[in-house]
């Protein structure tokens, strides 16, 4: 019988150095920071719609089992090993017992070229890279023709866009939202420009405000500098940042709709990892996690609770030590112990390079796939995005 394919398999692609400089017109402005390719412009990754199907499938479970485990988080009400401040600890109870509904999340998996997918984690309250995986991926395979050295497949995964517009209208939101980041982060204000877009492709009106124009008013609460109330705000800055702040302590007082809800902060700290661990040992989508080193047989990885995109990671007991920096002024948090799985390595002219599956999630629904790979086993956002298509 034929050897089947690799659920997912590097091509190399005729260089286009013109496509970046075209999609700067989706507000991709930031394919090359400090003279680096952050864009991939000449290679893709090939999925088998199986494997599509399957990382489709994990993304539900998974979806399914963190609930269960906020669930669980909530009723014992102890949020030590989540690193949370008290204040931050009632805001997630009161979102909770809120039931706010949240927009969207990212999963981040490891798939193997056997198929085999593991959790490593849920990007559930600031996910990255969404303007590349709805957007500009979607573009360059409608503008690039198809071909062996140009772009091979038939299809992407990708209804994002769709499933944003139609996620707005049921977030019981009021007509005009504020959207908020850091001004200075270019990538992180062209990602809130693009969903400024589809709440306004869904009928809302849509303004930006830099998160440290934000400020308050006793009579009104949370407002803009012109002195107008922020009534529903989506911020791409976390929480906990926030409470941080000399202002966290009017974030229990005002009356501004957040997206995404404090809740979500229980679905993306990593202290979930270990409660889906008490809760579902052995599940196939699950790595060994735990907030005590010694009960991770083997090389283990070390994630802050509270870290973000691949920063201040500690992997133990291999040969080479793929650690990362912690970034500045990253809050401190409990450190929890993961079971290593390196990703898998796909040859290229210059090494290896080792993927992570983006599985963006919109509501309770898998809807896409954006891919970042980098040169060394733990992903961070100074890694490339590679395109991708189903054969």
């Amino acid at each position: 019988m034929p050897a089947s394919n690799p659920a997912i398999a590097r091509h190399l692609l005729r260089r286009d150095d013109a496509f970046p400089r075209r999609a700067e017109a989706l507000g991709f402005g930031f394919h090359s920071p400090d003279e680096r390719e952050y864009w991939a412009r000449d290679a893709c990754y090939a999925l088998t719609p199986e494997a599509i199907d399957a990382l489709d499938t994990a993304a539900r479970e998974a979806n399914a089992m963190i609930a269960e485990a906020v669930d669980r988080v909530v009723h014992r009400g102890d949020y030590r090993a989540f690193g949370f401040t008290d204040r931050l600890a009632a805001l997630v109870e009161a979102s909770y017992q809120a039931r706010e509904p949240s927009l969207y999340g990212r999963f981040d998996f490891r798939l193997a070229p056997d198929g085999s997918i593991k959790l490593f984690e849920f990007n559930a309250e600031t996910p990255a890279a969404l303007l590349e995986a709805a957007v500009v991926q979607l573009a360059w395979f409608e503008e690039t023709p198809p071909g062996p050295t140009t772009r091979p497949g038939t299809d992407q995964w990708n209804a994002i866009d769709d499933a944003l517009v139609a996620r707005w209208p049921r977030l019981g939101l009021p007509p005009h939202i504020h959207f908020a980041a850091e001004h200075e982060r270019t990538d992180e204000v062209a990602q809130v420009a693009y969903l400024m877009a589809t709440a306004r492709a869904a009928g809302h009106a849509a303004a930006f405000i830099p998160v440290e124009d934000i400020s308050w008013q006793a009579e009104t609460g949370f407002v803009t500098p012109d002195g107008t109330p922020l009534a529903a705000c989506f911020k791409l800055y976390p929480w906990d940042w926030l409470d941080a702040e000399e202002g966290g302590r009017l974030l229990p007082l005002g009356g501004t709709r957040w997206i995404e809800p404090a809740r979500r902060m229980l679905h993306a700290n990593k202290a979930i990892l270990v409660t889906l661990w008490e809760m579902f040992p052995g599940h196939p989508l699950l790595l060994p996690a735990s907030l005590d080193r010694a009960a991770i047989d083997g090389p283990a990885i070390g994630k802050p609770a509270l870290g973000l995109e691949g920063h201040g990671m500690r992997v133990e007991g291999v040969a080479n030590d793929p650690s990362t920096e912690i970034a500045e002024g990253l809050p401190s948090s409990p450190t929890i112990w993961q079971k290593w799985a390196p990703l898998p390595g796909h040859a290229t002219p210059q090494g290896d390079a080792f993927p992570v599956m983006g599985v963006w999630i919109v509501g309770d629904e898998p809807c896409g796939l954006g891919i970042r790979e980098g040169e060394e086993l733990v992903t961070t956002l100074e890694d490339r995005f590679v395109p991708h298509v189903v054969l």
